[in-house]
């Protein structure tokens, strides 16, 4: 058996790559007793072929005997390094393939000058324990959380406007320049490809002002920004209005910094999925007022 070989992910390798994740973190699910879907149900994200479009110099993977059998993806947005995806197929754990690939992804953001390092991690002890090797500390949970249109509605008559405010078609520019504010750093290129996405988006104007926003894609909802927390909060329960009509449940991830959002949620009905966590090597931003869009370009 050949020795493994890490390189960067092609173009063409997106769909493999992709199954080492499904395969990976599916094996993590049902040692955690949860649900575990059909491997085949699950095509390639279209952000995980973003990121590969953004990053490509921070996706590699580890090859041996022709199949690729671990990936990492690691995004630089300005001096913010995320670890956005990071899976070893089961029966090649516990090889040496993470370290390796971990060292890559980790020299990438030194090269780009990152100063910061995160990542959105399972609960997992062996995953926790090399992140903070990696200098990565445990900061909150990161819940999943669902609702179904009574949820949605009661959330809607809670996060009722001000006789000052209203909502609006949101222009890209605002959001962008909200995002920069809360997240910390320009994720101009990200928020144009949740809009490519089939995104829309719906922004709380307040006095002339826009002082949230909330994305959406089908029935999820996020990223979302806000000035304060009560705009941030009328923003996400317009977009969960928006994205519940037909019936359906809708879903968000809700980082437990967002205590007064997630506390209205549950309040609401939304139900609390597993929680994740968001490990950092040190806070940025607003945490209390930025809403990912989720685990793979946050």
């Amino acid at each position: 058996m050949s020795e493994p070989h890490i390189r960067k992910v092609r173009p063409d390798e997106i769909e493999e790559v992709w199954r080492v994740h499904v395969a990976s973190s599916h094996d993590g699910m049902a040692r955690r007793g949860q649900a575990v879907a059909r491997p085949d149900a699950a095509p390639v994200a279209s952000d995980a072929r973003a990121a590969l479009a953004s990053d490509p110099d921070g996706y590699f993977c580890a090859v041996e005997n022709g199949r690729i059998r671990g990936m990492v993806s690691a995004l630089v947005r300005g001096r913010l390094w995320y670890l956005s995806m990071f899976f070893v197929l089961p029966d090649d754990q516990s090889r040496g393939l993470g370290r390796a690939l971990i060292e890559r992804a980790l020299a990438y953001g030194e090269a780009r000058g990152a100063e910061i390092r995160f990542t959105w991690a399972t609960l997992d002890p062996r995953a926790q324990a090399r992140y903070v090797m990696a200098g990565m500390a445990p900061r909150w949970p990161i819940y999943r959380v669902d609702g179904d249109t009574a949820a949605v509605a009661r959330l809607r008559e809670r996060a009722a406007l001000d006789p000052l405010e209203r909502e609006v078609p949101c222009d890209p520019g605002v959001a962008e320049k909200l995002t920069a504010e809360v997240f910390g750093e320009d994720r101009a290129d990200d928020l144009a490809h949740w809009r490519g996405d089939g995104g829309s988006t719906l922004a709380i104007e307040r006095g002339g002002n826009v002082v949230a926003f909330a994305y959406r894609r089908g029935t999820r909802f996020g990223p979302a920004a806000g000035r304060d927390e009560a705009a941030l909060l009328r923003a996400m329960a317009a977009a969960a209005t928006s994205g519940a009509a037909g019936g359906e449940s809708v879903t968000a991830r809700i980082p437990g910094a967002c205590t007064s959002l997630l506390e209205a949620l549950i309040g609401c009905g939304f139900r609390l999925g597993a929680p994740t966590l968001l490990m950092a090597s040190r806070l940025f931003g607003r945490p209390e007022l930025y809403v990912p869009s989720g685990p793979i370009l946050y």
